[in-house]
């Protein structure tokens, strides 16, 4: 079994837009107007949200990236978790509280990455897992899938994974409503102080075969 945890570039990005969902939610080109590669946490990590103000109505829509560097790890995974620290802060139903695990292409650590959950246009990366936030600040266990172990396996000796986390709406390209239900989702970084709170991948590789094999009677 493995510990790895998140490269110290772990971000949120987040991108608000007054006219519509469809442009908070962007597509694979489109750039952040907010975001950080160095917080410890953040409230607004995961946020997708419809509001009025002063100003007029305006969508929020927010993500998070993690990258693991794997090149030093060697076998192959039998299973493998994404552990992360967060607190549900949002509407408090199933669909609010998941977490959408992606992969995510290499992030550039800026604006741009803003995108990276999309493979092209505004399809997303493969699903790798996802699980539920509580109401209480702790660690969440996500399973990955065999597409997460496929991911992990292609990196592993040479590579990088990447992912995005992605909340209910934003997944499943669906607006929230004006003042309605929404995905808030805190999360903690690798920045925070000490490791205690930092995401990380528990990963469990398959043991190595072993030839116990026994020749009787054999003339050479």
């Amino acid at each position: 079994m493995a510990t790895v945890y998140a490269d110290s570039n772990d971000s949120y990005r987040r991108l608000t837009d007054s006219s519509s969902w469809a442009n908070a939610r962007g597509t694979v080109s489109s750039s952040s107007t907010a975001g950080s590669n160095s917080s410890s946490s953040y409230a607004f990590s995961i946020y997708n949200y419809y509001s009025s103000g002063r100003g007029g109505a305006t969508f929020y829509c927010s993500r998070t990236y993690f990258a693991f560097d794997l090149s030093g790890e060697s076998g192959t995974a039998s299973s493998a978790s994404f552990k992360v620290y967060v607190d549900n802060q949002g509407t408090v139903g199933n669909a609010e509280s998941t977490i959408y695990v992606v992969a995510a292409t290499a992030l550039a650590d800026g604006h741009a990455d803003y995108g990276n959950v999309f493979s092209s246009g505004t399809t997303i990366g493969t699903l790798l897992g996802s699980g539920q936030s509580t109401t209480t600040d702790g660690y969440l266990t996500i399973n990955l899938n065999s597409a997460g172990l496929s991911a992990i396996n292609s990196a592993v000796g040479s590579g990088t994974l990447t992912i995005g986390c992605m909340g209910y709406y934003d997944y499943n390209n669906s607006a929230p409503s004006l003042g309605g239900n929404f995905a808030k989702i805190k999360f903690t970084f690798a920045n925070y102080t000490g490791t205690s709170r930092d995401p990380y991948l528990d990963i469990t590789y398959a043991a190595a075969a072993t030839d116990n094999s026994v020749f009787f009677g054999c003339n050479f």
